[in-house]
């Protein structure tokens, strides 16, 4: 898993030991996204969310009693496993019929962006084009509120002017995140024919 800072490991890490994210949980994970601070530790806690969610969705499909079952399907699980990336185990899900293509984009976007922030690591941020042109691409960002931006929004401004425009910015593609992550998590753990 993904090595984080401050708050939002304790929340993450605390999740990992003793229960999956699950929307009965939601409070803990809108609190550990709006506790990250900054946008590469805010994609970052959403992937981490959401690659959780996955694992819990396999682990309740797969994780049964019969020995033979736990034998042959808890190798492919672990992180070492064939199923340890969450762009196989999204692509096992939607070949299943587990979850929508939709709900697949998404989970792969967010992949794409965890790797970016890592990559960019201090230098990313919700003003570069790119991360905003990623972000508007979730399906579940589209239902809930695009994120608007334009770079010449910040011409002229300087000093104050220009933090107070940057920290609002910030907060709403932050706030459009946890929305947009909060609606993925709840369209995995549905009830589904696999998982009952």
């Amino acid at each position: 898993m993904i090595q984080m800072k401050g708050a939002t490991q304790v929340a993450l890490s605390s999740y990992r030991s003793v229960m999956p994210i699950h929307p009965t949980h939601e409070t803990e994970l809108l609190e550990a996204l709006s506790e990250a601070e900054g946008a590469g530790e805010i994609l970052m806690a959403a992937y981490d969310a959401l690659d959780d969610t996955v694992d819990a969705l396999l682990q309740n499909i797969f994780h049964k009693d019969d020995y033979a079952v736990k034998f042959v399907v808890e190798p492919l699980l672990t992180s070492s496993g064939p199923l340890g990336e969450i762009a196989v185990r999204t692509k096992l899900l939607l070949g299943l019929g587990v979850i929508s293509k939709e709900v697949y984009d998404d989970i792969e976007i967010f992949v794409t962006l965890k790797e970016f922030a890592k990559l960019e690591e201090d230098k990313i941020n919700f003003m570069d084009i790119n991360v905003i042109f990623e972000l508007n691409k979730v399906n579940a960002i589209q239902k809930i509120m695009p994120i608007d931006y334009d770079p010449a929004l910040v011409e002229g401004m300087s000093g104050p002017m220009l933090e107070m425009f940057q920290g609002r910015h910030n907060q709403k593609v932050q706030s459009t995140i946890v929305l947009a992550v909060t609606d993925i998590v709840n369209e995995l753990c549905r009830d589904n024919a696999l998982t009952s």
